[in-house]
């Protein structure tokens, strides 16, 4: 019969080679796990980051947009005065007037607000999360006068009736309507010239911008369309 006696010990040098191996691979392991979910954090960092330019952009041109028909709007609003002030009880108002849009182009805060949900906005640095607060601050600002301001454009827009379904009666709704107007228009040139200058200028971690897109005033049904009569 044979016995086969145990084999000795490696020692303990034998034994720490081997387990600084196994500890430097598993540290190794973690170290290249961190490595990858950094560079993905910092992948999903720049994404964020050009999504928010470019939705800023977006609010840019549609703000530089309205603030190019503020000529026509103003001239708009001081022909329709005029038209209010010879309108008297027994006077006949004129049909086929034109009275226009303003111009006004919602905004957009999609991505900034997905930014927010997931968390990312809180993952950027203290001077960018102020610098964004700050200009959508602003463009919400300028998105609820603008909700008004189309209101008050569409009681206005009931003068292109004429005499045939508006009375001497709505003379103080369209006159009201039409102060609210000026002071919206005059609200949002203050907004959009603030607006314009803070994007132009560079923040943190972003580049100062332009409008980048050369919209036409004078499209059919803006404000920039004579009112196609005389007043």
């Amino acid at each position: 019969m044979h016995f086969h006696l145990p084999k000795p010990l490696h020692g303990w040098r034998a034994f720490l080679k081997e387990y600084a191996i196994v500890v430097l691979g598993v540290l190794t392991a973690l170290g290249l796990g961190e490595l990858v979910q950094s560079v993905h954090d910092r992948r999903l960092a720049r994404e964020a980051h050009d999504a928010i330019v470019q939705e800023l952009q977006t609010d840019l041109d549609r703000v530089a947009y309205r603030a190019r028909q503020q000529s026509c709007n103003m001239k708009r609003l001081e022909e329709i005065q005029a038209l209010l002030a010879r309108w008297r009880d027994d006077g006949a108002f004129p049909a086929g007037l034109h009275v226009g849009f303003p111009g006004d182009v919602g905004l957009v805060d999609q991505r900034w607000q997905a930014n927010l949900a997931s968390g990312r906005f809180s993952e950027q640095s203290p001077d960018e999360q102020a610098d964004q607060a700050s200009i959508y601050t602003l463009i919400h600002v300028i998105d609820m006068v603008e909700n008004r301001e189309i209101q008050h454009w569409s009681q206005l827009r009931t003068i292109e009736f004429g005499s045939q379904s508006i009375s001497i009666a709505s003379k103080p709704m369209i006159a009201e309507a039409l102060a609210s107007a000026r002071d919206e228009t005059e609200a949002l040139n203050g907004l959009s010239t603030a607006l314009l200058a803070s994007l132009r200028t560079a923040g943190s971690g972003r580049p100062g911008m332009t409008p980048s897109r050369d919209y036409v005033v004078a499209n059919p049904g803006t404000t920039c369309e004579p009112m196609r009569k005389a007043i």
